[in-house]
C-alpha cells in the first residue's frame, strides 16, 4: 500500500508525526507493508506488524529504499471490514432490549 500525502500545511507542528502514527494501526489491521511518501513530512516505510523502517526527517530531501514483502495473508477485518462493527453494535442493542425487557416493573 502507498501513502502519498501533502503535510506542508502542517509546518512544523506535531502533525506530520501524528499523521505518520496513524499508519502502523492500518499496517497492522491489514496486515500488509506501507511506504510512504510525503513532499515536506516524513517519508517512511511502515512493515506489516506496524515497526516503522526507515524515514526521512520533516522538510529534508532524500531518497529511502527498502524491501517491502508482499502480502501473505488477509485479516479478518480486511475481509470483512466494518460488518463486524455493525454485527457487535447489533448485538449490544438486542442485549440492551432483552434487559429493558425484563426489568420493567410489573402493570397492576
Amino acid at each position: 500500500m502507498t501513502n502519498i500525502t501533502n503535510d506542508a500545511w502542517f509546518g512544523r507542528t506535531s502533525g506530520p508525526p501524528q499523521h505518520l502514527g496513524m499508519l502502523p494501526l492500518r499496517a497492522v489491521e491489514n496486515r500488509l507493508a506501507i511506504a510512504r511518501a510525503a513532499n515536506t513530512g516524513i517519508s517512511a516505510f511502515v512493515a506489516p506488524d506496524g515497526r516503522v523502517g526507515p524515514t526521512l526527517p520533516l522538510f529534508d530531501r532524500g531518497i529511502l529504499s527498502a524491501s517491502i514483502p508482499l502480502r501473505g495473508r488477509t485479516t479478518l477485518y480486511t475481509r470483512f471490514g466494518d460488518w463486524i462493527v455493525y454485527l457487535c453494535l447489533g448485538l449490544c442493542a438486542a442485549a440492551w432490549v432483552a434487559a429493558a425487557v425484563r426489568t420493567r416493573p410489573a402493570a397492576c
